[in-house]
């Protein structure tokens, strides 16, 4: 086999169509996640009542926050495992073709590169490319590891995550026990060193922020209007305090999130083997993980939810285990797309998805485009902090609609996305079809095996 035959593209009949519905939901619906960071200030107050909160905000954050927040981007994590096996796999002997290494790498970084132009030019801090492109460099090695293996490997960084949170619970639990020991002395009339009044001025404020509405908290007011005169400003002010944003989640939270993101994939990689991403397996399996991920998952996001809507003090013990929630009800999801997938009208119904999940990275960053320098850019339509969650999520359903059929009218006469199309040329070191090839479709659903 030639360096050339080897490093073939998947295309045309050796494309898995239900991974590509999977991915065209994964893509187009994170927007619904990402549009209150985007257009509200859910990352300025790490708040979500202002400027309003309606019956239909409170329901609106409850659903997204239990059941899709943090699942579609594990979607794409478990597909990007998936994919790192489909493209490794004329590489999976010791002596496989080091060209397909050089593939994998090279795809990698452009993708890396990718995430910084849309963090820093498209100007959405919550970008995930670069995480994707660092986590599956390193994951490379894992593809001929066999599944057991990699859920082996995967159980441990997930247990990492849990051991942290842990970690951080009991230190936060200790250090309310002794607010409560500093405000008893307090009430008892005794003196109180600096070091817990300092302790006692902190808690107070936390407490003011959770119990009160954002426009009636000091605190908040000065976070709200800071937000509106960078997103309302000019392009520098706009520019550098979304900048900041990125570089602030990068510092605080790079490791935590590499080290779910790499697991999921390693996730992703076992369920490839095991034909169930890619819609092989039994439909008992995918009931089973529509139960069992939505039974584990939306027990423990909705129990953590309820109580966080309430915005009382007080620790949630559902923090230690958020990571392993999400991917439960990330696995609901595939269960209850592949059952779809397995009658006629539901493979009907998800078939427009398809032109989505083909031409992913077109989609994720034309939203970014589309988002920050159109619908919420100051010199746009300039509608930041206009809207609750409700009207929001309403909005980014509106877009998501659009999108769909925009990307279903391309993929009829285009074989990639315009992105897709250079990325794969970028990787491939040469230039890759653009018009539509004429070829049979794929079937939706896989043989079983």
């Amino acid at each position: 086999m030639t360096t050339t035959d080897q490093l073939q593209r998947v295309a045309g009949s050796e494309r898995i169509a239900s991974l590509d519905v999977i991915r065209g939901i994964a893509i187009l619906f994170i927007l619904v996640m990402n549009i209150p960071w985007m257009g509200g200030y859910e990352f300025a107050l790490w708040d979500f009542r202002y400027p309003t909160w309606t019956s239909a905000d409170y329901w609106t954050t409850l659903v997204t926050k239990t059941w899709l927040e943090g699942t579609q981007r594990g979607l794409l994590e478990l597909l990007f495992g998936a994919g790192i096996m489909i493209m490794a796999r004329h590489a999976m002997t010791p002596d496989g073709p080091v060209a397909v290494a050089d593939l994998h790498y090279r795809r990698n970084l452009w993708l890396i590169l990718f995430g910084l132009a849309n963090a820093f030019v498209l100007l959405w801090p919550g970008d995930i490319l670069l995480i994707y492109g660092i986590a599956a460099i390193f994951l490379f090695p894992f593809r001929r590891m066999g599944w057991k293996g990699q859920l082996g490997f995967a159980g441990l960084l997930f247990g990492a995550l849990i051991w942290y949170g842990a970690a951080d619970y009991r230190a936060n639990a200790a250090k309310l026990a002794k607010v409560e020991r500093v405000m008893a002395a307090e009430a008892a009339g005794k003196a109180l060193s600096e070091d817990d009044k300092t302790l006692l001025k902190e808690r107070r404020e936390q407490i003011e922020r959770r119990t009160q509405m954002p426009a009636d908290n000091v605190q908040q007011k000065k976070k709200i209007a800071e937000a509106d005169a960078a997103r309302h400003g000019d392009f520098v002010s706009y520019w550098r305090y979304q900048a900041e944003g990125w570089m602030f989640l990068m510092s605080q939270f790079f490791w935590f999130i590499e080290a779910e993101v790499a697991a999921t994939m390693l996730v992703g990689m076992a369920l490839f083997r095991l034909g169930i991403i890619q819609g092989r397996a039994r439909t008992s399996a995918y009931v089973a993980l529509l139960l069992g991920g939505y039974a584990v998952g939306l027990g423990l996001r909705g129990s953590q939810w309820l109580e966080i809507l309430r915005f009382q003090p007080g620790q949630h013990w559902q923090d230690m285990f958020g990571d392993v929630a999400r991917l439960a009800v990330t696995l609901g999801h595939v269960g209850l797309i592949h059952l779809i997938l397995r009658s006629a009208p539901g493979r009907a119904l998800l078939r427009p998805f398809v032109a989505a999940g083909r031409m992913p990275l077109t989609v994720y960053l034309f939203t970014s485009l589309l988002m920050m320098w159109v619908v919420f850019a100051p010199w746009g339509l300039d509608w930041f902090g206009r809207f609750g969650m409700a009207k929001l999520a309403l909005l980014a359903l509106a877009v998501i609609a659009a999108e769909l059929v925009a990307a279903n009218l391309w993929m009829r006469r285009f074989e990639n996305g315009p992105l897709e199309w250079l990325w794969k040329s970028l990787a491939y070191e040469r230039r890759q079809p653009f018009r539509k090839i004429p070829r049979e479709p794929a079937a939706a659903i896989p043989a079983a095996v």
